[in-house]
């Protein structure tokens, strides 16, 4: 009978992880960890910490862009960082301020479908902006196209993700838009957000709402 040798065990493993290295997945997790990494500096700033989760969102799942919003200390809620967006556009959207019903999936003032618990998206024709409002956009000349598939974005389109903390309080979303091939993002990648969600709630809780 033939003896496999210890040493070929050893390279086989080593092999295999190493190609596991760079599958979608595996980098996915690398990101988490990164993320994570944060809960071991001291003091741990939860600002840091989202805009570093901006940043990766955007570069891993090639998104246009991500925004995340915070609840402050008043209990109002407003963007705090952003990934992606253009520097006019971001300068409005961080002056907004909203209400915890507007997030309410009965908003008045919101049009949104539900995709999960955490997530739901909004669509452009449902929630047309205002001439006002059409700086908070990346590319306002792209607003008003005609939609010509399912699976493809435009311009004013954008899915929250919900950060839930103890019995589901609402502490900030995570905002972003479709990828740059114009298509929405896929189920994976939402799952993966609201996996990230569920680690901003566990540092908002730990800094007890402090931004």
């Amino acid at each position: 009978m033939q003896v496999v040798d210890v040493e070929s065990v050893k390279r086989r493993m080593r092999f295999d992880y190493l190609g596991a290295r760079s599958d979608p997945t595996s980098r996915v997790l690398d990101g988490y960890a990164s993320i994570l990494a944060h809960f071991q500096k001291q003091p741990l700033i939860v600002r840091d910490m989202a805009q570093d989760t901006a940043n990766w969102i955007h570069r891993q799942f090639r998104l246009r862009w991500c925004m995340i919003g915070l609840r402050g200390p008043d209990g109002s809620y407003r963007y705090e960082v952003e990934a992606g967006m253009r520097p006019e556009a971001w300068a409005k959207q961080k002056t907004k301020i909203y209400k915890h019903t507007d997030f309410a999936p009965s908003a008045q003032n919101y049009i949104a479908g539900e995709i999960s618990k955490l997530s739901r998206v909004y669509l452009e024709e449902e929630n047309q902006l205002s001439g006002q409002d059409e700086g908070v956009v990346n590319r306002p000349a792209l607003l008003r196209a005609r939609r010509k598939a399912d699976d493809e974005t435009l311009e004013a389109d954008f899915i929250d993700t919900l950060i839930l903390g103890h019995r589901d309080e609402l502490l900030g979303w995570i905002e972003y838009s479709g990828t740059l091939t114009g298509k929405f993002p896929d189920p994976m990648t939402i799952r993966f957000i609201e996996g990230i969600s569920t680690i901003l709630a566990a540092a908002i809780t730990a800094q007890s709402g402090r931004i």
